[in-house]
């Protein structure tokens, strides 16, 4: 009687002590280990990976619309279908394509022959000024342009086929071939109010779909820049003898203020400084009583002068336009262009960078001086050279001129209405071009190294992104220029923060192979005792097993 009940208390033992075995297993097993796994993976919040896949296909398509108004008696049904016959002619752009909205009205000479005759008589220019006004609010509301075909024809025999203002619209003489019409028609709409070839060339570009050899008008501007830090340094290399003075500050509101109200898409601060006793060490050619410097000389320049430069903490990429008044022993200096002849402005461009202007100071103002002379820098000449230089590293391209049509510019510093409509279209191609190949270059990046974190605000950056691409095509496609800007602008920023968020690379350097390492010494000494003792009760179960059997068995032969 005592053995039964020890055994059956050692039986109860073993059962106890498999049971704490297999308990302890289990919890090492389905929980900690879980839960250790949990704890050390990267943190990876999903991306809309699919969608932002589907951006290698993006094509676009942006709509522009405009307006034939007929002040005479041509018929408005020939020429409308003449002008859409051209246009379905769409041209061989793969990824960027053109739509065209075309409205055509006709005014009867009958009931405004005193308005047409007023406008026989004024020119061509003052013409442009006059549809201005009638016609202004409208056009700039609805992003839509004009062609005013006149009820009187040239005079000239060698007339042009049209005139394109600095504003919305054209201006045509009446031609009663619809043919010559719409042809002059179309042809001013593609090449030079929408530039379709540079629109394409832009977005294709940007994208790295298609690649071209650089050039210096490729590589003038910088592309998708959303603002820039622009300074202006006025170099002094003699103030003993010469004392330069600038009022900066109001050329700037009088000058740059009004040119930058026409660019509201793109951010720029400006700054300036003046830097005396700051020569550049050059050595220009003597010729007679005038120094030069040669053409293949000039790029030399720009290392020593922007070593004195200094730095500006900003978000965007610097331009500099310097004013350097040479020193006296070199004075006057004069560049030379690549012709070889004295340059007119006496400035030059670096792509990129910004421009150099050369500042001369007559000699015979302080040969007999003692003290420093003052002299006053003339900021109206400065101011131009420089916001011409301006416009073409902002991106602005100049258009082709064309036979048969005359272009009304406003000088190297103005800038036309369509003009400005025309490098919204192309930052917008460079924006939108830029954050599709952020946003998938970030995709496959991510979808390759695994231990890359993916905060939320990365997430909400990417799906920012990829509303913003959504909107401007929708606004290209509504021909709504300002808005797919806006939204392409939006979307560039939030596809480069996503991209360059250091929190990305946090544990770049720390792969699952070095956590193998670091835990497994921590792990392995805990885990074999339990293994053991899982070993243990399974062994005993499988003996406890046996030992039942056994004793029905056993119970079966008696």
């Amino acid at each position: 009687m005592a053995n039964t009940e020890n055994d059956a208390k050692a039986l109860s033992e073993k059962r106890t002590q498999a049971l704490v075995s297999l308990s302890v297993g289990v919890i090492f097993i389905c929980i900690g280990i879980p839960l250790w796994w949990n704890t050390t993976k990267v943190y990876r919040a999903s991306l809309p990976y699919a969608e932002i896949e589907q951006l290698n296909q993006l094509k676009l398509r942006f709509v522009t619309n405009f307006k034939v108004v007929l002040l005479g008696l041509q018929d408005p049904v020939a020429l409308k279908d003449e002008i859409e016959k051209k246009l379905s002619k769409e041209r061989d752009y793969s990824v960027v394509s053109a739509a065209y909205k075309l409205t055509v009205e006709r005014k009867d000479s009958t009931d405004s022959a005193a308005v047409f005759k007023e406008l026989k008589e004024r020119t061509l220019q003052e013409l442009d000024d006059y549809f201005q006004q009638q016609d202004n609010v409208a056009n700039e509301e609805r992003h839509q342009y004009s062609f005013f075909v006149l009820p009187y024809e040239s005079l000239e025999s060698n007339a042009i086929d049209a005139y394109v203002g600095k504003y919305f619209h054209c201006i045509l003489y009446n031609n009663k071939d619809p043919v010559k019409l719409a042809s002059a028609i179309t042809e001013v709409v593609r090449s030079i109010f929408v530039s379709e070839e540079e629109v394409n060339k832009a977005f294709t570009l940007a994208s790295k779909r298609e690649f071209a050899k650089d050039t210096v008008e490729s590589m003038r501007a910088q592309k998708s820049i959303t603002g820039f830090q622009v300074s202006f340094t006025l170099l002094n290399s003699d103030p003993d003898l010469v004392l330069a003075e600038w009022d900066i500050e109001s050329a700037v509101q009088k000058y740059l203020d009004p040119f930058l109200m026409k660019i509201p898409h793109l951010d720029i601060t400006v700054d300036s400084q003046v830097l005396h006793y700051s020569s550049i060490k050059l050595n220009p050619h003597k010729d007679g009583n005038t120094f030069y410097l040669p053409y293949d000389d000039l790029p030399h320049m720009i290392n020593p002068v922007e070593a004195k430069l200094g730095s500006h903490i900003s978000l965007y990429p610097s331009l500099n336009f310097v004013v350097y008044v040479p020193s006296q022993r070199h004075t006057p200096l004069y560049m030379k262009n690549k012709d070889g002849e004295r340059s007119s402005s006496n400035a030059f461009l670096s792509p990129q960078w910004g421009g150099i202007m050369i500042y001369n100071v007559e000699r015979t103002a302080i040969e007999n001086n003692t003290k420093p002379q003052q002299i006053a820098v003339d900021m109206k000449s400065v101011m131009n050279i420089f916001l011409s230089q301006l416009k073409l590293l902002l991106g602005w391209k100049p258009v082709k001129p064309l036979d048969g049509i005359e272009m009304r510019l406003v000088g190297d510093v103005g800038v036309t209405k369509w003009e400005q409509e025309s490098l919204m279209r192309l930052k917008t191609m460079e924006y939108l071009a830029t954050s599709t190949i952020t946003l998938t270059s970030l995709a496959q990046l991510l979808g390759k190294i695994s231990n890359m974190v993916i905060n939320d605000h990365i997430q909400e950056q990417v799906e920012q992104a990829l509303e913003a691409i959504h909107q401007s095509t929708t606004a290209l496609q509504d021909g709504n220029l300002t808005a797919a800007v806006l939204t392409a602008k939006k979307a560039i920023r939030s596809s480069e923060e996503a991209f360059f968020d250091p929190s990305i690379l946090e544990l770049l350097y720390f792969p699952d192979d070095q956590k193998y390492a670091i835990y497994i010494p921590l792990f392995l000494p805990i885990s074999l005792p339990v293994l053991l003792s899982l070993r243990q009760a399974i062994r005993w179960y499988r003996g406890k097993d046996n030992t039942d059997e056994k004793d029905e068995q056993k119970d079966k032969q008696d």
